[in-house]
Order: C-alpha cells, then sequence, then structure tokens
C-alpha cells in the first residue's frame, strides 16, 4: 500500500509536469514537483494511520525524529564529501584527468539547502522511516536494504525524461547502484541512531549537494567505486550488529 500510494502521486505529478512541458522550477510545474517529491511522506503517514489509527502517527513521528547522538548526526553529513574527497585525492595522485574539483552549484547555496530540506523531509520519513523497518522485518538488514535502495532507484525513473533535473540524459543503472550504495550506509547510520530517520536526512541532503558542487567523474569506475567499497563496510558492521 505504501509504495503504491507514493508511486502513484510522484509518477502522476511527474508524468503531468512532463506532458504539459512544464518547468520544474516555477509555476504550476514547481508545485506538481513538490507534491510528487512529498509523496513518500504522505504515503507513510496514510498507511500508518490505516494501520494504527491515529494513535499511530505519534509513535511514527517519534520515532522518526528521535534525537540523534551528536557523533552520529556528524558522521551522517560527513560521510559524503569525506568520499568525494578521497576519490578526488587518488585522481590527483595517479594524474589522472578530471574537471575543476569544485564548482559553482545550478542555483544559490540557499535555494539548493532550502531545496534539499524540502527533498529529505519528503522522502526519508516515507523510505527510512516506514517502509525500512518492515523490509529489515521480514527480509532481514541486507536484503531489506537492497530492495529498498532498488524500489527508491526506481521512484525516480520519470525524472530521467524531464529536461532539467539531475538524472536527465544519464543511466539509470549507475544511478540505481549508486542508490543502493547510499541506502547500505543509511541503514548502518538509522540502526546506530535507534530507528531515528535525522541521520537519513542529514546524509541524503549532504550526498545531494556534494552531487551538486563536487566534481563528478564520468568513468563509472571512480564515480561508484569509492561508494560500493563504502557499502560493502557498513554492510559488514550491519551484519555484526545484527548478529551481536
Amino acid at each position: 500500500m505504501f509504495f503504491l500510494i507514493a508511486y502513484a502521486i510522484s509518477w502522476a505529478a511527474w508524468t503531468t509536469l512532463f506532458a504539459q512541458h512544464f518547468s520544474f522550477l516555477v509555476g504550476p510545474g514547481r508545485w506538481l514537483y513538490l507534491t510528487a517529491v512529498v509523496a513518500p511522506h504522505a504515503a507513510a503517514v496514510v498507511t500508518t494511520a490505516a494501520e494504527g489509527g491515529r494513535g499511530g502517527l505519534p509513535a511514527f513521528y517519534r520515532r522518526v525524529l528521535r534525537q540523534v547522538p551528536f557523533q552520529w548526526a556528524m558522521l551522517a553529513i560527513c560521510v559524503p564529501p569525506i568520499i568525494y574527497l578521497m576519490r578526488d585525492a587518488v585522481v590527483l595522485g595517479f594524474g589522472l584527468p578530471h574537471g575543476p574539483l569544485f564548482h559553482h552549484p545550478p542555483r544559490t547555496v540557499m535555494t539548493l539547502l532550502f531545496g534539499q530540506t524540502i527533498v529529505v523531509l519528503g522522502e526519508e520519513p516515507g523510505w527510512r522511516g516506514f517502509a525500512l523497518p518492515r523490509l529489515i522485518a521480514r527480509f532481514g538488514p541486507i536484503v531489506g536494504t537492497l530492495i529498498l535502495g532498488v524500489a527508491w532507484a526506481c521512484w525516480h525513473l520519470p525524472l530521467f525524461m524531464i529536461a532539467g533535473t539531475p538524472q536527465y540524459g544519464t543511466g539509470f543503472l549507475p544511478f540505481a547502484l549508486m542508490l543502493m550504495a547510499w541506502s547500505m550506509v543509511i541503514t548502518l547510520l538509522v540502526m546506530r541512531a535507534r530507528g531515528s530517520v535525522v541521520p537519513a536526512m542529514l546524509f541524503h541532503a549532504s550526498a545531494n549537494v556534494c552531487a551538486f558542487t563536487m566534481w563528478e567523474p564520468d568513468a563509472q569506475l571512480l564515480a561508484l567505486g569509492p561508494w560500493v567499497v563504502a557499502a560493502v563496510i557498513a554492510g559488514w558492521r550491519i551484519r555484526m550488529r545484527a548478529e551481536s
């Protein structure tokens, strides 16, 4: 039910945006895009209310917004830029060709940060607050995380047809592998935060800001390799935690 609602709202909004040739930055297109972005959160609210009535929603938000130890909040913010900087260090160390390591984002920094706040508040309570615990309970933390990573990636599919979005004109498979790797790291952070979704929000926003402001290599090995390594390490730590 959760995935059906989230996909239906988001895909309907994005399809309308694409069919009407709206810009997702202004006018009706902006509101359609916003509707699509908050759909996972809305789907989690609707499904939680259907399962447990109104009493289920306070419990849902208490867990989603549970206070996070400072070190895990900082780790969630710092992991993406550390990955990017380590990759850049390898590129520079081996003298490989590269573009400018930092660049101005397509929008002002304040607009970028505000936009990412909406993105993570719209998505993460649904993906990591509602879906992840249920997938882990049914399939285990590793398989459940990978399933969510695939579902998260597929949710973005209409954006590959909308000009101006980060996904437009790029390959879906590398994108899906990236989100699966991100998902593994996020699951570890959420587990260490006792189910709080705050680290997922911080990581997601930090990773997106890095993608907008730091060099992204064309070579998939360079782009995906560090994240795959991070995902393997996170998966190892998740398995150790699950077995302890």
